[in-house]
C-alpha cells in the first residue's frame, strides 16, 4: 500500500470518529460531496482524481445505484454529436414538450429499445479503434453506425481518473428534514487494466448511459443539464475491474 492510500485511511478514520455528520448539500450525490467537504476538497468538474491520485466514490448502505466510473462525450462524426442524436432520435420532454430529450442506459451486448421507436447498442470496433453506437429499427435492421468515441480517449479517462479507487460507504438518517451521514467502511482498489475494461464492456457488464435532459427550474430552465456518455458498473462487479488492496470497517 502506498503513502497516498495510507493518508486517505487516516483521513477516513478521523471522519469516522466524528460520528454522524450533517450533510452540507441537498443535491444529488451529497453523500460524496459531504465527505469531500470533510477532507477540504472543493467542488469542481476537473477530470482528475479527488484525493491526490485516488478517486473517491461514496455510497449509502442500501443504495442500489451502480458505481459511476466517468463521463465523456462523442468524438464524432459531428460536433457536438449528441445534438444530432437528440434531433434524430430524441423524444419530447414531458414538461417542456417543444424540446427533445434522450436518456437511455445501453450496453455492447443487447440492443435496447428507446421510446418504443428504435433500438440502440454500442459496439467496440478494434480495427478502427472506436466505440460506436449502432441504431436499429423495430425489425432489428441496422439504420446507422455513425456516432463514436475514440478508444484512446476512454483509456486516458479511465487510467487517469480511476487508476486507484476508494469506495466509502455511509449510513444515513434524517432528522427534521436534515440529512446526516456516518461513514463506516473504506475499500481501496487498483485498476486491473484497460483491456479488462474493454472486455467488461463487450460482455455488457459495464453499461453506458446517454444522458441529455433538461433543466426544469431557475435561470437556465429549458437548457440541457447533461449531454454526455456515463460509464457505470454495478457494485457487485467491482472486483472484475479492480483488485482490492485494503478493506477497513470502522463500525
Amino acid at each position: 500500500m502506498d503513502e497516498n492510500m495510507k493518508s486517505l485511511i487516516n483521513e477516513f478514520c478521523k471522519i469516522n470518529n466524528k460520528g454522524w455528520i450533517k450533510s452540507k448539500y441537498k443535491s444529488y450525490g451529497n453523500v460524496g460531496l459531504t465527505f469531500e467537504n470533510e477532507i477540504n476538497k472543493k467542488i469542481d468538474s476537473m477530470f482528475f482524481p479527488d484525493y491526490k491520485d485516488i478517486e473517491i466514490k461514496c455510497s449509502t448502505r442500501f443504495s442500489r445505484y451502480p458505481l459511476h466510473l466517468f463521463n465523456t462525450a462523442f468524438d464524432g462524426p459531428t460536433f457536438p454529436e449528441i445534438n444530432r442524436i437528440i434531433e434524430k432520435y430524441g423524444y419530447p420532454d414531458k414538461d417542456i414538450s417543444d424540446k427533445n430529450i434522450f436518456i437511455a442506459t445501453l450496453n455492447c451486448k443487447n440492443p435496447c429499445c428507446v421510446n418504443n421507436n428504435f433500438k440502440f447498442k454500442f459496439e467496440i470496433d478494434k480495427r478502427s479503434e472506436i466505440l460506436i453506437l449502432c441504431v436499429y429499427n423495430k425489425n432489428n435492421e441496422l439504420i446507422e453506425r455513425e456516432s463514436f468515441v475514440y478508444l484512446d480517449k476512454l483509456k486516458d479517462h479511465l487510467c487517469l481518473k480511476l487508476n486507484k479507487l476508494a469506495l466509502i460507504r455511509a449510513s444515513k438518517k434524517i432528522i427534521d428534514d436534515v440529512i446526516y451521514y456516518r461513514y463506516y467502511s473504506l475499500e481501496l482498489y487498483k485498476l486491473k487494466s484497460f483491456e479488462t475494461f474493454l472486455n467488461l464492456l463487450e460482455r455488457g457488464i459495464i453499461e453506458i448511459s446517454i444522458v441529455a435532459r433538461l433543466i426544469k427550474s431557475g435561470d437556465k430552465i429549458g437548457t440541457y443539464s447533461n449531454k454526455s456518455l456515463e460509464f457505470t458498473i454495478k457494485k457487485n462487479f467491482i472486483s472484475l475491474l479492480f483488485d482490492k488492496i485494503h478493506y477497513l470497517e470502522a463500525g
